[in-house]
């Protein structure tokens, strides 16, 4: 009975530490990911620059199967830039209890990164109408998970191409932005 005890009273002690240990809001994980995006090595890098090969269907009729490769070179941030757009996008996982930031049907139309600032080309439908919340959230999640890249400061939003002044109506995104100046830029009714 005594060995029964202890090992509840353990598996109890361990269970009230991991939660207490999840519920903290420290932004260690951020920085942890800081890291390894600041360490990550992928396949074929040369300095900031990721050489990929990509195949091609190079049958001259169509009659036969062919396959010709042809190389491009992608700048590490953007290609991980768009991945991290394209996650927000998908949405938080099944497990999860957080919102999507965005609509399901929300496409990236480009991503590229100039002078810091990461310009984001959303389809049309990432503009709809938001609450406060919503597209605060939204804009700040955006910024905070671009901003994770080190050579991202700010973020610019487009709509197929086009400067929108608001996603949600309720913020204004008309120029490049951070996490910090969200709040500043709400929309007086």
């Amino acid at each position: 009975m005594k060995k029964l005890t202890t090992i509840l009273l353990m598996v109890t002690m361990v269970m009230t530490l991991l939660m207490l240990t999840a519920c903290n809001k420290d932004d260690k994980g951020s920085i942890n990911t800081k890291e390894k995006i600041e360490n990550l090595k992928l396949p074929m890098e040369k300095e900031d620059l990721v050489d990929m090969n990509l195949y091609f269907d190079a049958s001259k009729d169509g009659s036969k199967e062919e396959l010709g490769k042809e190389e491009r070179l992608a700048n590490k941030e953007e290609f991980l830039g768009q991945l991290i757009i394209q996650e927000l996008i998908k949405g938080p996982s099944v497990k999860s209890e957080l919102q999507p930031i965005l609509p399901k049907d929300t496409r990236l139309v480009s991503f590229s990164i100039k002078d810091g600032i990461a310009n984001i080309n959303f389809s049309k439908e990432a503009k709809v109408e938001m609450t406060k919340s919503k597209e605060n959230a939204c804009l700040k999640g955006i910024s905070k998970s671009l901003s994770q890249l080190p050579g991202i400061e700010k973020v610019q939003i487009l709509i197929e191409s086009k400067n929108v002044d608001t996603l949600g109506g309720n913020y204004d995104i008309s120029t490049p932005f951070d996490s910090k100046a969200i709040d500043s830029r709400l929309i007086k009714k």
